[in-house]
């Protein structure tokens, strides 16, 4: 995957964008960056937040 936005994890493990940020705030997940108006990962990052997501238990939906 190239990029991943925080609404397109947030659409893709079916939990809230609030969720994300407090998960980024307790350093759960990595950092995101704004790139072209929206919030979200590096491609070098994905893999990184892919595996803390399934880490904490959250599975696609």
């Amino acid at each position: 995957m190239d990029k991943l936005s925080l609404l397109q994890a947030s659409h893709l493990y079916d939990v809230d964008v609030a969720v994300l940020h407090s998960l980024v705030g307790r350093r759960a997940l990595p950092e995101p960056t704004w790139d072209g108006g929206r919030l979200g990962w590096r491609a070098e990052d994905v893999q990184d937040v892919k595996a803390s997501l399934r880490r904490i238990g959250l599975q696609r939906s």
